[in-house]
């Protein structure tokens, strides 16, 4: 696994990817923010990276609609979206909520939220 590389100011490709998105940036200024930073990246890079949160500790792939739903939560909790997550699972998890979790009226079997 490669370790996060810092870029444009931002600890990761990632992190900056999702910052320059949040400033209102394309797909191309993004591209032309890493060359001038003598980086490269392409449009097919940036959607894959904005698209999944990765967790560390065994990683686990989340999609970006996930995790922007959940930030009103974190927030609401000064915690980060990250935290939340662990936080639900290790609940879900230690009280055996699986089943009345994903065992719900109209439930497809479908995982990722569209």
């Amino acid at each position: 696994m490669r370790l996060a590389q810092p870029v444009l100011g931002y600890p990761s490709r990632s992190a900056a990817c999702r910052a320059l998105r949040a400033q209102g940036l394309s797909n191309g200024e993004i591209v032309a923010r890493f060359a001038a930073d003598g980086k490269t990246i392409t449009p097919k890079q940036i959607n894959a990276l904005l698209h999944y949160q990765h967790v560390r500790e065994g990683i686990v792939r989340v999609p970006a609609i996930v995790v922007t739903r959940l930030a009103p939560a974190a927030a609401a909790r000064e915690i980060s979206v990250k935290a939340l997550m662990e936080q639900l699972l290790a609940v879900i998890a230690r009280d055996g909520m699986v089943d009345a979790v994903l065992n719900r009226p109209g439930f497809t079997g479908e995982f990722l939220v569209q």
